[in-house]
């Protein structure tokens, strides 16, 4: 802990100029799914039912306001302090998103650290950081960038072969939440559980004590939040995979070709890390094989 204490001292402060210096819009989501709908949740007054705009998907239950809570409650601090002003409302919120991304750079780099060694640590750590498209995106308040950090604090408790830092409550909370917040997190997650399920000795306790109490508790806030906010009970989970998956209306909004993924999205995504990343999933060891199995049947499933 002493050791990584100038360390995530020095991240913030990236990740905070990263914040600044990103000043354009990505995509409309980053306001539509977080801030427009954490304002509204705010700053609504009974005589204006209508602050604010919700998008058609909250109309019909397919997006869930934990999310938006978070900023929600930063907004609330705000408004106690009277410090509501407009430059505030927009900065705040993604300099706390930037924090977090700093704790899971750091996260990152204390887990290489302990699976392998200081200098191996270094170099993710180095990669994380010139990762343009981190760059570009991880300081938005994106449900994307909230499920990728997660994923991060999941993946330095997951039980991996070798590792003393395993915890299945944690991670198992840590990848419920982010499959709260967005429901596709569970498609990385499937190889992976499965995978540890096989390897766990004392299967039942694993079902019983870990997965089911998880479980519950979390789709049970995530309810009780969504019932306070839709004014019904909605099961926000169940609506995404009827409408992306069951009913596919979200190629109404447009679709890629079938091998989009392989020949541009990741491409674009790794950019100049694209020939080491080959070259480390050539050079893979046996314990590690199972995250390169989980990037290739997300991007399979994708």
């Amino acid at each position: 802990a002493g050791e990584s204490a100038p360390l995530l001292a020095l991240t913030v402060a990236l990740r905070t100029l990263n914040c600044f210096l990103v000043q354009t819009s990505f995509v409309p989501d980053e306001y539509w799914q977080s801030l427009e709908v954490a304002h509204r949740m705010v700053f609504k007054y009974p005589s204006r039912n209508n602050y604010g705009y919700l998008t058609w998907e909250w109309a019909n239950g397919l997006r869930g306001y934990s999310y938006p809570l978070i900023f929600a409650g930063i907004y609330k601090a705000l408004q106690l302090l009277a410090k509501d002003d407009v430059q505030l409302l927009i900065w705040v919120p993604r300099l706390a998103q930037a924090v977090l991304a700093a704790f899971a750079d750091v996260k990152l780099y204390s887990l290489v650290q302990h699976l392998e060694n200081v200098e191996t640590a270094k170099c993710v750590y180095f990669c994380q950081l010139c990762s343009w498209f981190t760059w570009y995106s991880c300081t938005r308040t994106l449900t994307n960038t909230m499920e990728t950090l997660l994923t991060i604090f999941a993946l330095s408790y997951y039980p991996i072969k070798g590792s003393k830092m395993g915890s299945s409550c944690k991670y198992l909370a840590l990848i419920a939440l982010a499959i709260v917040i967005r429901p596709t997190a569970v498609i990385l997650w499937i190889p992976l559980v499965f995978s540890h399920f096989l390897q766990e000795q004392r299967k039942a306790d694993l079902i019983l004590h870990n997965c089911i109490p998880v479980g519950l508790i979390t789709v049970g806030t995530s309810l009780i939040i969504d019932r306070v906010f839709f004014g019904e009970w909605v099961l926000v989970q169940l609506n995404f995979l009827k409408f992306n998956v069951l009913q596919n209306l979200g190629t109404f909004y447009g679709s890629h070709p079938w091998h989009w993924y392989f020949t541009q999205g990741l491409p674009v995504i790794l950019g100049t890390h694209l020939p080491f990343f080959i070259h480390g999933c050539v050079l893979a060891p046996k314990r590690y094989r199972i995250f390169l199995m989980a990037v290739i049947w997300t991007v399979l499933v994708y």
